[in-house]
């Protein structure tokens, strides 16, 4: 049972879908609705990515066996595309069959809720987490329980923008929390178990290196220090200007001691409303001193720290799977009575618990497959670009395949823009793609970024020059020689870059990036593309998703009031929870006045009363209960009578709930605009 799924979602996704098709549903709703279940538009019309969401990339054969029959059966091709976010992705998919692949996922314990949209996407994971000999604890528990506690959350179901959240088992955070919006570390403090909240990375145009915004939080306090995180997110960062709403831009606005104030501030509310668990969610481990900050390469079979098991990591070109390898896996699987394999940040995947005396056939099994052990060089990850993203620039992954990480197994990461997908700022070799003017023409080109590490310790990559887009495998190649002839004895390609310093490779690459002339005949053309290149608008991008109606952002706010009421009611607190009633009727009601564009500034029920009686007369009955509840809420913040609060709490979710129902109402209504084109056809 994957607590993710809710049969529910696939009905409404299905009565939305059909009220759009009949130009009965205002069309930016809609994409609200489908990109919270994970449904993207192609740059070809018509034509939808899927994204199931895999909390720690894990997967049994059963999932695999579902990955394999909704390709043939819902697919315009034969695969599906493994992201660097451990998810899979479906592509080609017709609009109209969107809803049958949502049920027919479901039915084989596959999510896609809130894998895409201004939510909590994919949590990713340490690659060995369970497995890894030095880790403090196996990470995976504490992902499903995040995953799951959030997902349908008030308060993360509209956020401002996406939060990408990381989990790592120790220190060596393997999971790359450095640059994510919130980058979890299991620790310990004082001998006691806990984590380290890294806060505000990113990567895309502006890549930024993560704070430490909690150092220690004990393990029962997890939940309430990322809602604390997710509130002040949600309260504060920038919701009309998308480009500058990620967590990343509120530590730079506030700076990072204010900032670590509101976080503090924060956590102090929702330590106060969370009740946890009397005994932790799984064992912790004391490993070996030599064992830390140990980096796991998944480049080879490792033992675990389980006897006599190991894991077994098997490269995926371009991170691709096939129907049939899908099935043949799922088969292995069986056969060998392995439960689980996963996908890593590197579009690959990896075997767990295989004995060691079975390492032999199954790696024989999978190079039946077309699927082999890493090679050295082949650590080359790239994003769709422009095969089917509407913000691809380049044809990256084109170019992959002829890139290669040489002998000195460099990673190498594509872009097709600079949105990051690949994660090129965390690469050896990190490119993104853009378009250059020479001499009045178009060149597809690269953007370098070199000697990027996304672990705690680790840096963003710096910025190298520009290369045309035919001549960067030669660059590649240059890069890669001149690392193996001119470093250091145990220097990483990290450390080299940076003492070699930018202008050196301005240097070493000038020649690359100087174009003349009569060469533009054979640069003007993208990889396996021929006609000129040119940069085409293919509508907005949806990865920054869908900005919520703000009387149904109100209403969430209202929701997430009414639970810490109730929680706090739980914990005899009731100050709390008559300030959270109060504030979950003052949102109930400025939604309803969003509905009908007031402008008054209400700020509480003085204002609040008179702006509801100006546009809903109407409604005395209701206006007139809200004036009764707010009255009771004024004597209960006197008396604090414990007796008291359950009927309020029941009262105030009636009112809210009326609301919601007038809100809704007309949100379900198609747009003038929705209704004059369905008229038109």
């Amino acid at each position: 049972m994957n607590s993710l799924i809710d049969e529910a979602d696939f009905d409404d996704y299905e009565r939305h879908l059909r009220a759009f098709n009949r130009g009965e549903l205002d069309p930016h709703r809609f994409v609200g609705i489908r990109l919270n279940l994970g449904v993207y538009a192609q740059r070809q019309e018509g034509m939808c990515m899927v994204r199931a969401k895999l909390p720690g990339g894990r997967l049994s054969p059963h999932q695999l066996r579902g990955f394999a029959s909704a390709v043939r059966r819902y697919s315009g091709t034969d695969s599906v595309h493994i992201t660097t976010r451990q998810d899979i992705q479906f592509h080609y998919i017709p609009l109209e069959k969107t809803a049958r692949l949502q049920r027919h996922l479901g039915a084989y314990g596959i999510a896609t809720r809130e894998a895409g949209g201004n939510t909590v996407r994919n949590i990713t994971g340490c690659p060995l987490s369970g497995a890894c000999p030095a880790e403090r604890v196996d990470i995976n528990p504490y992902i499903d329980r995040v995953a799951s506690h959030f997902v349908r959350h008030p308060l993360t179901a509209a956020l401002p923008r996406k939060i990408k959240f990381s989990f790592s088992g120790c220190e060596s955070d393997c999971a790359n929390g450095l640059v994510h919006d919130l980058g979890v570390i299991a620790t310990q403090k004082n001998g006691h178990p806990g984590f380290r909240l890294l806060v505000g990375g990113g990567l895309g145009g502006r890549p930024k290196e993560a704070i430490v915004a909690l150092p220690f939080v004990h393990e029962a306090e997890l939940i309430p220090a990322i809602e604390a995180v997710l509130s002040v997110h949600d309260k504060y960062s920038d919701r009309k200007r998308k480009m500058r709403s990620r967590i990343k831009f509120l530590v730079d606005r506030f700076g990072e001691a204010l900032f670590r104030e509101k976080i503090e501030k924060e956590f102090e509310r929702t330590l106060g409303a969370y009740t946890p668990a009397n005994s932790t969610l799984t064992r912790w481990r004391n490993p070996e001193a030599d064992s830390i900050r140990f980096k796991p390469q998944l480049r080879a079979p490792s033992s675990q720290h389980q006897k006599n098991l190991n894991t077994l990591p098997v490269t995926v070109p371009n991170g691709q799977l096939t129907v049939r390898q899908l099935q043949c896996i799922a088969r292995l699987m069986q056969v060998e009575g392995l439960t689980e394999i996963r996908t890593t940040q590197d579009q690959n995947i990896t075997f767990f618990h295989v004995p060691k005396d079975r390492l032999g056939a199954v790696s024989i099994a999978l190079e039946a497959m077309g699927l082999a052990l890493p090679r050295s060089g082949d650590r080359v990850v790239s994003c769709p670009g422009t095969a089917t993203c509407p913000l691809g620039i380049t044809a990256s992954r084109r170019i992959a395949p002829r890139l290669n990480g040489g002998t000195g197994d460099l990673t190498v990461r594509i872009n097709g823009c600079q949105n990051g997908c690949a994660n090129a700022a965390i690469s050896d070799i990190g490119l993104y793609g853009k378009g250059r003017r020479h001499h009045g023409r178009l060149v597809p080109s690269y953007g370098l970024q070199l000697g990027g590490n996304g672990s705690e310790g680790g840096g963003i990559g710096i910025n190298g020059p520009d290369i045309p887009a035919i001549r960067v495998p030669t660059a590649v190649k240059l890069l890669h020689d001149s690392y193996q002839d001119n470093r250091q004895v145990d220097e990483t390609f990290s450390d080299w870059v940076r003492r070699e310093g930018r202008q050196y490779f301005d240097g070493l690459l000038a020649h690359l990036t100087q174009v003349g002339s009569t060469e533009l005949v054979f640069l003007t053309r993208d990889h396996g593309d021929s006609t000129l290149f040119k940069v085409e608008s293919q509508g907005v991008g949806e990865c920054a998703g869908a900005t919520a109606p703000p009387a149904e952002k109100l209403l969430l706010d209202a929701r997430y009031e009414g639970e810490l009421a109730i929680a706090f009611e739980a914990k005899n607190k009731q100050a709390d929870a008559g300030e959270c009633l109060s504030n979950q009727l003052l949102f109930s009601g400025r939604a309803l006045l969003e509905l009908v564009d007031s402008n008054r500034d209400v700020s509480g029920f003085r204002e609040l009363i008179p702006a509801l009686n100006e546009h809903y007369g109407v409604q005395q009955e209701a206006i007139a209960r809200l004036i009764k509840i707010s009255a009771e809420l004024s004597s209960f913040g006197e008396s604090l009578d414990e007796l008291q609060l359950p009927q309020l709490i029941e009262k105030v979710s009636d009112w809210s709930d009326w609301a919601a129902e007038q809100i809704m109402a007309v949100h379900d209504q198609p747009a003038p605009a929705a209704v004059s084109a369905a008229a038109q056809h």
